[in-house]
């Protein structure tokens, strides 16, 4: 653990390691139902290592893993208490019995590498353990991260071609693994060739303990949403990403014209951040007002932020009234 930052590892002691903490009440509540206990176990310098370019800020790496790991536990009960598959679960109890012989069982929890680009999970016949691989590059947004597991889930006992199979884990990250086959995905079922109509399988919701907090879960979560309304007194601009406000604040201030009728010297324009009336601590609006009315500085001139808003924040136009602008974002904003 030496070489994982201070940050990560007062993290890991304190979003983690207590009993009381939200993974460890998951695997509690797996084991009632399950009546096998999956102890999670982190292998937090590996982890680190192959995934910190993707965490610039220390911060969001404890609680996405943390994310991750409770969509493992929740979709695993959740499918448990369904009862939709007997004979799935069947195949779980019976493997996990021949695994465990009275022992608890663990879910290992690694990098991966190629062609992974979400969280995946698969049974490990060599190990008798659950793997829990974490891809590279931007967080997976928690839909994503949901109907990806139920698939794996679905898929945990079959090969490929469809025979059983419980071998689909692996430990290291090689050139051989890079050229491996994808795992099934969770893709919307084609039409048959009856002409019926296909049945498109349903979103399914994260559960609430799997959420990170909010100035987390809105920084990692697009599509971000953004609102222009030079309409309202004082022109307001509406986000939920606040590090696109913050950016647009900084820059507007720093580069902001004193106004020279004014005595004590202060910008034309008035740009401050409001906390949203939602969450504590988090910044969802920014206003912008003269600091006193002058003749000829009293209208906001909206295009300076429009262009920002496109041209430097990458936000895509959705609708517009003419003097209500709505953007999105799709793409992780660092």
């Amino acid at each position: 653990m030496e070489t994982v930052p201070l940050k990560i590892r007062v993290d890991i002691r304190d979003q983690w390691d207590p009993p009381k903490s939200s993974v460890q009440n998951a695997a509690e509540q797996l084991t009632g139902t399950l009546g096998h206990k999956v102890i999670p176990q982190a292998d937090w310098p590996s982890l680190w290592e192959q995934l910190k370019d993707s965490f610039p800020e220390k911060a969001t790496f404890i609680p996405t893993i943390v994310r991750y790991t409770l969509s493992w536990y929740e979709r695993l009960l959740l499918r448990l208490d369904n009862e939709e598959s007997p004979e799935w679960t069947e195949e779980l109890l019976s493997t996990l019995a021949s695994a465990s012989k009275g022992a608890n069982l663990h879910l290992q929890i690694e990098p991966s590498g190629p062609p992974h680009e979400r969280p995946h999970t698969s049974w490990r016949t060599s190990t008798q353990d659950f793997y829990l691989g974490i891809p590279k590059g931007d967080p997976t947004i928690p839909a994503s991260v949901v109907s990806g597991l139920d698939s794996d889930f679905e898929k945990m006992f079959n090969a490929p071609d469809g025979t059983p199979s419980r071998d689909e884990g692996w430990s290291t990250v090689s050139v051989a693994d890079s050229q491996a086959p994808p795992p099934p995905q969770f893709v919307p079922s084609q039409a048959p060739s009856s002409g019926h109509p296909s049945v498109v399988p349903t979103g399914r919701l994260a559960g609430v303990g799997s959420l990170a907090r909010p100035p987390d879960l809105f920084t990692l979560t697009t599509p971000y949403i953004l609102i222009i309304d030079a309409g309202s007194n004082p022109f307001l601009v509406q986000s939920s990403h606040q590090g696109s406000l913050e950016l647009m604040s900084s820059y507007l201030n720093k580069w902001g014209k004193p106004n020279t009728n004014d005595s004590l010297r202060r910008t034309i324009y008035k740009v401050e951040l409001i906390e949203s009336g939602f969450f504590y601590g988090v910044k969802d609006a920014l206003t912008i007002e003269p600091h006193i009315t002058f003749r000829g500085y009293a209208a906001i001139n909206p295009t300076i932020v429009i262009a920002f808003v496109e041209g430097v924040l990458g936000y895509k136009l959705v609708h517009t009234t003419g003097s209500r602008w709505v953007y999105r974002c799709d793409s992780i904003l660092r």
